[in-house]
């Protein structure tokens, strides 16, 4: 039932790009000139090319997947349904709302007739989710410092990443990363070079868990390699990595709200 619940929302993407009416369709999309709350939202389930919607729902599927086998877990998977609630009602108005206030408001960059669509945001936001289920699994699994170390390692993994496929980042920033990431691994394994049997034996014992959260981790620093391009993609449209950046901002602060609701409540 929850798999399906999920895969639904891919579902509907699908449904309305292929049936709804192109007039219809002119009419939910967002338009800077005349900004309205109902568009924000509508806006998020439109797509203007074949492409544009397969990326969205193929990311969907990768990071869904990947947060949902991280949910179950969980004692309790309120906390995620709570957050996918949250994610799916906020994001929209919010990234729209950041959208307009900067492009439109404070630096002009976009005209009256310049409209917006697409669940790209909202899948950010799911990647900012999946961020801080890493590691609040992570800190539960084997403490504080794990969970430092899977953020750090997802932040650095990702900068890296960015440097690679797009020019937010100047190459000479991965030149500067991979040799204090390669000189703070290789600190570690000599200063615990004694326990090498013992860490072998960990890792045997906890191999599918420490799978799940390198994969989730891979998910992340791939997800947010491709959120942040400020090229052209292969259809010609910017993509928005103001409204990237504000969705994945906002998935985080979603899941951190309800975890510490949860914590509470408790």
């Amino acid at each position: 039932m929850e798999i399906a619940i999920l895969s639904g929302l891919a579902g509907l993407l699908i449904v309305v790009h292929v049936l709804l009416p192109d007039p219809l369709r002119s009419q939910l999309v967002f338009t800077y000139g005349e900004p309205s709350v109902v568009t924000a939202w509508t806006a998020a389930i439109l797509h203007d090319t074949g492409s544009h919607l397969a990326s969205s729902v193929t990311w969907y599927a990768i990071v869904m997947a990947m947060t949902y086998a991280l949910a179950t877990t969980w004692r309790h998977r309120r906390p995620f349904w709570i957050a996918v609630v949250g994610c799916l009602v906020l994001t929209p108005p919010v990234t729209k709302l950041v959208d307009y206030w900067l492009l439109k408001l404070q630096w002009n960059l976009v005209a009256d007739a310049t409209t917006a669509r697409g669940f790209s945001g909202v899948v950010s936001a799911f990647g900012g989710l999946l961020y801080v289920s890493l590691a609040r699994t992570a800190t539960v699994w084997y403490g504080y410092d794990a969970g430092v170390v899977t953020t750090g390692t997802i932040v650095l993994g990702a900068l890296s990443a960015l440097t690679v496929t797009s020019a937010v980042l100047s190459p000479s920033v991965a030149i500067v990363l991979c040799p204090i990431v390669t000189v703070a691994i290789g600190i570690g394994i000599v200063s615990n070079r004694s326990q090498f049997r013992e860490w072998r034996a960990w890792v045997v014992s906890e191999r599918d868990n420490l799978l799940l959260i390198g994969g989730g981790s891979a998910v992340v620093v791939g997800l947010l390699s491709q959120l942040f391009q400020v090229e052209l993609d292969a259809s010609g449209r910017f993509v928005s990595v103001i409204a990237h950046g504000t969705g994945f901002t906002t998935g985080m602060v979603v899941m951190v709200l309800v975890l510490l609701l949860e914590s509470v409540s408790r």
